[in-house]
């Protein structure tokens, strides 16, 4: 069967019941990557996609980016009659949103137990059942849905929906522990089950009839692991939680991140010293310690603030630095919404955000000579506030929604 829609065709993928010869697998992941069309953007209708629909999603820790995401398809994309249902292997309900919450129909019974359950901000030890993940999405009995989609950063993938129904792959990022094993620590811990959760990761890419990727470097990742291409739907952000139009202070630049290496908050507090700027740095994390005991005096770092003490932040900041490479980067959309340019680096999510010189400055590597080189330039140029907000609400939630939509109507028979 080809899916098609004006006129575009999609090539079929397998069935999704239909077995792939181990000898096919890792062969399938040198292929070129299967054409696919980028959709076309329609204006999603005021009663969203008509058909049973069901959002597989691997866990809820916690209210972030990928859960938020998981809140926006369920609550913008679909018809008020066709409500998704929504399959996890663990939630923490009380740290999601209500209407979320109630909208789970299914969790592992596993992951449930006393000691492995997370208990609020407590993480438990749920994680070390990776082993059975997979088994569990793939027991989803998804018989009575039209339309799955797949929210998967590790096993939502795995799950087998009916022959006939849509299938499509929400990808925030192939399994990282799998396939970047450097880059990854829980690798080392995993080590022994690498080549069995590739071997999975590889058989489950086959099934979906399209994958959609966060940002152009996942995409790019997608066709090295999985030798298929796929389209790119970047993440929906609140651009319309921020004030572009708030007084600037001169000088003053922010930094919002956990404290982890990759972040790079050392080298960004390293990069103010000795500069005429104020740095405010909000994050917590394992480096807070270190971090603290080496601040130059024009830097000062916060603890994880009130939302509203967080947007006030970047609506009055003059610079936002956000140096890590990452799959994408809601924050550094955030900080444009509030007419606030970025430096980020000339990696990863960044570049799907950031044109140097229009929504802020890259750098090539984020050491603190590069960093102290960008605030500089920024500081001293001038930064249109108009055009930087309407750059951020290329990545809202309504054009996430229109996109989104779109590629489904364009897979569905």
């Amino acid at each position: 069967m080809m899916h098609a829609h004006d006129g575009i065709g999609i090539p079929p993928p397998l069935r999704h019941d239909e077995p792939v010869p181990e000898e096919d697998i890792h062969r399938e992941a040198l292929l070129p990557a299967r054409p696919r069309p980028n959709p076309r953007v329609h204006a999603l209708g005021p009663n969203g996609i008509d058909a049973r629909a069901a959002i597989v999603h691997d866990w809820f820790q916690g209210f972030h980016g990928s859960e938020r995401v998981v809140d926006a398809m369920r609550a913008g994309l679909f018809a008020p009659a066709s409500a998704p249902d929504v399959f996890t292997f663990h939630a923490a309900r009380e740290l999601l949103p209500r209407e979320l919450a109630e909208s789970i129909v299914r969790e592992s019974r596993l992951a449930a137990l006393p000691g492995l359950r997370q208990r609020g901000h407590d993480p438990g030890r749920w994680r070390m059942l990776v082993p059975a993940m997979p088994h569990y999405f793939r027991g989803l009995d998804l018989d009575g849905y039209e339309v799955v989609i797949a929210s998967s950063h590790a096993f939502a993938v795995q799950v087998r929906p009916r022959s006939d129904a849509v299938f499509l792959c929400y990808c925030y990022t192939p399994i990282r522990w799998a396939w970047l094993p450097g880059e990854d620590r829980r690798s080392a811990a995993l080590a022994p089950l690498l080549g069995w959760l590739r071997r999975l990761d590889l058989e489950a890419s086959r099934r979906p009839d399209c994958y959609v990727a966060i940002s152009q470097a996942v995409r790019e990742r997608i066709q090295r692991s999985y030798g298929r291409d796929s389209i790119v739907v970047h993440p929906p952000v609140n651009v319309e939680e921020f004030d572009p139009g708030a007084e600037k202070e001169p000088g003053h630049f922010l930094w919002v991140n956990r404290l982890v290496g990759y972040k790079r908050p050392a080298a960004v507090a390293e990069a103010f010293r000795h500069l005429p700027y104020r740095l405010t740095m909000v994050g917590i994390g394992p480096l807070e310690g270190s971090l603290r005991a080496s601040l130059p005096p024009n830097v000062s770092l916060h603890s994880w603030l009130p939302r509203e003490q967080l947007t006030a932040l970047y609506a009055r900041a003059s610079g936002y630095l956000h140096v890590g490479e990452e799959d994408f980067g809601i924050s550094m959309v955030e900080a444009l919404a509030a007419g606030t340019p970025v430096i980020g680096l000339a990696r990863g999510g960044a570049l799907d955000i950031v044109r140097d010189g229009v929504d802020g400055v890259l750098v090539d590597r984020a050491d603190p000579e590069r960093i102290r080189a960008a605030v500089k330039r920024l500081a001293t140029q001038e930064w249109d506030r108009t055009a930087l907000r309407a750059r951020a609400e290329e990545f809202s939630r309504e054009r996430f929604l229109e996109r989104l939509a779109a590629v489904i109507e364009q897979i569905r028979p």
